[in-house]
């Protein structure tokens, strides 16, 4: 009797220790996940500076294995050459860039309101509005220069961010093994090894990514540009660094860039707006059909139904800039999950 009154109590411990255990493991998890979602802006811009430090540190000891020089000058000479660059690039295009650009400014919301007059005064467009959805489209519609407004509003939150990027990526690049040193120093020491061979392989992988960026922008800048100057486009410059800056984003930044293109060409005439359309559009078919799956079987691939979702998965946690940062998170996790699937003697 008495031996089974102290099997009681002890059940009675273990199962109000094992409730315990479960309210703090949904406890830690609920937190976790309200600590994420407050750091929801945070942890794209950590992520943006730690790509930015490995292909400032890729860059820099390029540069140190053909100069033979030091790694502090090596960055040095990476970043005072970016700058001569920008202020070459300036110089020979600034004024010109500039002006294509009020160009497009201009082009966009005057391309916007022929389509909704055009709209307006479709009869199936009137059809619709009176029998079916009864909409008013001059209030369906949203002011242009309202979304531009906000868009320059936006600029200086963006070079802050940018600039907080850029120095956070120059305290990584310039002491990388000290940063990695103090990640593995507060690692389980049974997963030190996994943790290691994550941030080696990580890192490669996302500089083997930075250096096909690199030549996938340059490539669809290059060849929009000869495409729209050979169709006697308008703003001809503005919209290749558009359509090179959108390459960035695959599957959708050229969709964009086609977008804005035919946007801009449309008040200048309906054949100019599809010479625009067919000029970015086979830009970005000759560098995504062509030239980008050679280069990547050299070097890293992802699928695209897994790049596609991870991109609209990081495009609704973190906005534009979580697609933007979509494609090197995404590699980033293929490397983790291929070092936790591998056993542990591998």
């Amino acid at each position: 009797m008495k031996f089974s009154f102290l099997t009681k109590n002890l059940d009675q411990h273990d199962f109000i220790a094992r409730a315990v255990a479960v309210v703090a493991i949904v406890a830690a998890a609920v937190g976790l996940g309200l600590l994420f979602w407050r750091l929801s802006i945070f942890l794209p811009l950590v992520f943006a500076t730690i790509v930015l430090a490995v292909g400032w540190r890729a860059a820099a000891e390029s540069v140190a294995r053909r100069l033979g020089i030091g790694p502090g000058l090596s960055l040095l000479a990476v970043a005072l050459a970016l700058v001569a660059g920008l202020a070459v690039g300036s110089t020979a295009f600034g004024g010109q860039l500039v002006r294509q650009y009020d160009e497009v400014a201009l082009d966009v919301p005057a391309a916007m309101a022929l389509i909704q007059r055009l709209v307006e005064e479709h009869p199936w467009a009137r059809f619709i509005e009176t029998f079916v959805l009864e909409l008013d489209y001059s209030k369906a519609a949203a002011p242009i220069a309202q979304h531009i407004g906000a868009a320059l509003g936006s600029v200086g939150a963006a070079l802050a961010t940018t600039l907080v990027a850029i120095i956070g990526a120059a305290y990584l690049s310039a002491d990388p093994k000290g940063h990695v040193d103090g990640i593995l120093a507060l690692t389980p020491a049974q997963q030190r090894d996994r943790m290691a061979a994550f941030l080696h392989r990580s890192g490669g992988a996302l500089r083997q990514w930075m250096l096909l960026q690199f030549y996938v922008v340059a490539m669809n800048t290059v060849f929009a540009g000869v495409a729209l100057w050979a169709f006697g486009a308008p703003a001809p410059l503005a919209l290749a660094t558009i359509s090179g800056m959108l390459a960035f984003v695959p599957y959708f930044g050229s969709m964009i860039a086609l977008v804005v293109g035919a946007l801009v060409a449309l008040p200048h005439g309906v054949d100019q707006a599809a010479a625009v359309a067919i000029a970015i559009a086979g830009a970005s078919f000759v560098e995504g059909y062509l030239i980008t799956p050679f280069l990547q079987s050299r070097s890293l691939s992802v699928p695209a139904v897994v790049l596609l979702f991870c991109m609209l998965a990081f495009g609704a946690l973190f906005g534009a800039m979580g697609v933007v940062l979509a494609v090197p998170a995404t590699v980033v996790l293929a490397v983790a999950y291929d070092v936790i699937a591998q056993p542990s003697g591998g």
